[in-house]
């Protein structure tokens, strides 16, 4: 947890330090991300056998503030792409604070699944790609999990 911690302070003091040079952009990326349909948000053994959850409306939200939204395709596949202030001026948190939300009913995908409750991921860093003067965080869902209605 030490070793999450220190790369991401270190990722985000990189990520605030660069857009002071004259024309670099700081880009966040999400994805490509897959979100299964079945309650437990398990791929399984056999990932082609998975059913996917397509036109599942997906949420970025970091802390109590939702940064972004999308759709999922016919796959069951979404990405996010957006500027490193939009998502850390709106939510005045670090990116540690961000969750993926597929606020779709589950049962939309699967009449058996229950119709109330949301799947949740975690996003986690995977690499800082530079390129010209543009760099970009790039993330990907942990894994999504029910989490029933309180």
């Amino acid at each position: 947890m030490a070793t999450k911690l220190v790369l991401f302070v270190s990722v985000m003091v990189a990520a605030l330090a660069l857009p002071i040079a004259k024309g670099t952009s700081v880009e966040v990326q999400v994805g490509p991300s897959f979100v299964p349909c079945n309650i437990n948000g398990s791929l399984g053994v056999n990932v082609t056998a998975t059913p996917a959850f397509p036109n599942a409306q997906v949420q970025l939200q970091c802390g109590a503030v939702v940064v972004a939204t999308t759709t999922t395709n016919a796959s069951g596949v979404f990405s996010f792409s957006l500027d490193f202030t939009q998502v850390f001026l709106s939510a005045r948190v670090g990116l540690s604070n961000c969750n993926l939300v597929v606020i779709t009913p589950l049962s939309t995908c699967n009449p058996t699944l229950p119709p109330v409750g949301v799947l949740t991921s975690s996003i986690v860093f995977v690499r800082t790609d530079v390129l010209g003067v543009r760099v970009v965080l790039i993330f990907r869902a942990a894994g999504f999990r029910y989490i029933p209605p309180t």
